[in-house]
């Protein structure tokens, strides 16, 4: 590499490690009996597989998240059953029972509206809107274990680190930090968005701490069925500090996923569990700014190192 060639080399590095730091990630989403690909980046999605039937019933998924290990697991609130997807595309293995039949609402079939999540010491929670409670989920078994009321109808969670995080619906449009010792979920802030048909809201955070959601909203009865909701699940931004929410536009796809809202959003495994004391930086490490200085400073570091040698 020439001298001259230096700051061109600089600006590439900082151009690509830009890019690569905000580019979106994929994530999995279940829709009923389906199981969908998302790309973040352009909305759309693409159909991965069925969901298969256990005891004679097609299984619905409603809730989906990533174990530390890779595992990814979704909670089933039909048969009210602990699922393992080893391979997309094939039957979902039974994990276990969830131990909760006939604790959810008798005119819905029993429905619950479950949401599941993974904290990154390896702990899986449960919430249900229904019930308005939070169990914690043995992942080898199933088991739950009661932990407490949310007081609020929680309607989706996502793990960061330790802390566990719900979203609200149209009777409480908020996101909640929820207390993993009591079940508290205490509201952050309101999403402020025009929410009265939002039926569900299901977040999950990337790498970056960038925290996703897909929207289902309540179908509204003929004929105004053509007019709102959207014939699709809308994807959307929020906010962790303020519970602000950011509607990006529909997830679109197949006929099939059309007028059929998404029940989960699992984008990757937690990271691990942070250890000992953090020391604040002036440049985020994981920003995108951070990640084009560094490349940036990495390219210069060669070039001065190729010019000392050439002095010698």
């Amino acid at each position: 590499m020439s001298l001259r060639a230096c700051p061109a080399a600089a600006a590439l590095f900082a151009l690509l490690a830009a890019t690569a730091a905000t580019a979106e990630p994929f994530a999995l989403a279940p829709a009923y009996d389906q199981i969908y690909r998302v790309d973040l980046a352009t909305r759309t999605a693409t159909l991965v597989g069925e969901t298969g039937s256990y005891a004679g019933q097609t299984i619905v998924f409603k809730g989906m998240a990533y174990a530390p290990n890779g595992s990814l697991l979704a909670s089933s609130d039909n048969t009210k059953s602990l699922f393992r997807l080893d391979f997309l595309g094939s039957a979902p293995t039974l994990v276990g029972s969830l131990g909760l039949a006939g604790q959810g609402d008798p005119a819905r079939l029993d429905a619950l509206d479950l949401s599941y999540a993974v904290t990154c010491d390896g702990s899986a929670w449960l919430a249900s809107g229904v019930t308005r409670k939070l169990w914690k989920v043995d992942i080898a078994t199933g088991f739950t274990t009661y932990i407490g009321p949310t007081g609020a109808r929680v309607t989706g969670l996502a793990a960061r680190g330790r802390e566990l995080f719900g979203t609200g619906d149209y009777e409480n449009p908020s996101l909640f930090r929820v207390d993993t010792t009591t079940g508290t979920a205490t509201a952050i802030g309101s999403f402020n968005v025009a929410s009265s048909k939002i039926s569900s809201v299901w977040p999950s955070f990337d790498s970056s701490g960038q925290l996703w959601a897909a929207v289902s909203y309540i179908p509204p009865p003929p004929p105004a069925a053509n007019t709102f909701p959207p014939d699709w699940s809308d994807l959307a931004r929020l906010d962790p500090g303020t519970g602000a929410m950011t509607l990006l536009g529909p997830i679109t796809g197949p006929e099939d996923l059309r007028s059929v809202p998404l029940f989960g959003l699992a984008i990757g495994p937690p990271a691990p569990c942070p250890t000992g004391t953090v020391t604040p930086l002036t440049v985020p490490a994981g920003s995108p700014f951070g990640y084009a200085v560094f490349g940036a400073l990495l390219a210069l570091a060669s070039c001065f190192g190729l010019r000392r040698r050439r002095l010698r």
